[in-house]
């Protein structure tokens, strides 16, 4: 063969090689930048994160989706974004919700876990991406409560608007009978503002008074069928709002410290001053000290304690509530009457009492009236000092 065709072949040969290391080259090069991109893209996406705050009302643990994240109050701005399950447990409750996060932008979870579903309350505030304007969007537990912005009503719940500019406003949401909540909010263009409201149920009335003709018996009834449905968390509640908000006890003013020695139900339960049902007569004992004492009634069955009520309220006291006397002391002549240990004037004095003051009458026989001066004191005093009525009391 001659040499200029073997060169020519060679040539090729080389040519061929080189054309497909060329396209190797350009393939490798092509893998190398699309990878990159996604590398790129994936680093990018990795280092976006949402961020999260949790408040709460007691202190109480935070997990997210299912991990151990901390106590409240709790923030991280290391959340990653896309949905996230939260839970918030104390000893007793817990509370749990998923919330899809968006980057740079935080999500908010204020919660009051109280002592039940019903008897709980809090605050959801996340962000959802728009075409618009700012919007805010609001529904709430009970549903139909009013929207107020900066002190302006501007409808019922659910409520969305996209009339606010960007900027931060003062938000209430309330419903009659129900803890308004209060919380400042911050709207962003391009964002809706989605706020999730749960209402606590107020278990005692603003201004709790004494039952008409009692100085230690008040009224604590309520016409929201929710609380009369059940009685023992609704006791646990006023227990809880005693120590967390105080209750205004006429004469008194807001208390936090315990205010109530034992309840009774219309049904005819009674509890202690800690919210425990007593179960029997010797559990029973552990009211035998108690003085103040908180009446939940149904506004529905009227003024007044039902006939179970009376009648459980009779067994703790030991005197009649309804139909029974009462004992005005009239002048003496000293400014007090004195109180024996027995129907007459041989009986010896157990106490004394001031003209003007009343008494439950408890018995009577012949001239003499037995009256209860107080919850450990009774004695007799003379019918021609005292002036007996008919109780007028409303219980």
């Amino acid at each position: 063969m001659p040499i200029s065709t073997i060169q020519s072949q060679k040539m090729n040969t080389n040519n061929k090689s080189n054309l497909i290391t060329y396209i190797a080259v350009i393939i490798g090069l092509v893998v190398i930048v699309f990878f990159s991109i996604n590398i790129v893209k994936n680093i990018t996406k990795s280092q976006e994160r949402g961020a999260v705050n949790v408040v709460t009302q007691n202190p109480a643990e935070v997990y997210l989706n299912g991990e151990y994240a901390g106590t409240t109050p709790y923030e991280s701005k290391e959340t990653k974004v896309g949905e996230n399950k939260i839970s918030i447990k104390t000893s007793t409750r817990t509370y749990e919700t998923s919330v899809n996060f968006l980057p740079n932008v935080q999500v908010s979870i204020i919660r009051d876990l109280g002592v039940s579903e019903l008897f709980s309350a809090g605050d959801n505030l996340w962000m959802e991406k728009n075409e618009g304007q700012s919007a805010v969007s609001v529904i709430s537990d009970p549903a139909d409560a009013s929207v107020f912005i900066d002190n302006s009503e501007l409808g019922k719940t659910p409520f969305t608007s996209d009339k606010l500019s960007e900027g931060e406003y003062e938000l209430k949401v309330s419903y009659p009978g129900y803890e308004d909540r209060v919380i400042r909010i911050k709207t962003q263009n391009g964002l809706t503002l989605n706020i999730s409201a749960k209402l606590f149920p107020m278990p005692a009335p603003l201004r709790v008074e004494a039952f008409e003709g009692s100085e230690s018996l008040y009224d604590l009834s309520s016409e929201n069928a929710l609380l009369t449905a059940d009685s023992e968390s609704w006791v646990k509640a006023v227990v809880y709002w005693n120590e967390t908000r105080g209750v205004n006890l006429a004469g008194l003013g807001v208390n936090k410290e315990k205010v109530f020695d034992y309840f009774l139900d219309y049904k005819g339960n009674l509890y202690t001053g800690e919210g425990d049902k007593i179960a029997n007569s010797e559990s029973l004992k552990q009211l035998k000290d108690a003085k103040k004492g908180g009446y939940l009634g149904r506004k529905s069955d009227g003024e007044g304690l039902t006939a179970e009520a009376k009648e459980a309220y009779q067994t703790l006291t030991g005197a009649a509530v309804a139909g029974g006397k009462t004992a005005t002391i009239k002048e003496t002549g000293l400014g007090w009457l004195r109180v024996r240990d027995d129907a007459s004037l041989n009986g010896k004095e157990v106490t004394r009492v001031n003209v003007g003051e009343s008494f439950p009458v408890l018995e009577e026989k012949g001239d003499w009236a037995k009256i209860e001066v107080s919850e450990t004191v009774q004695g007799w005093v003379s019918k021609a000092y005292i002036e007996v009525k008919e109780s007028t009391s409303s219980i």
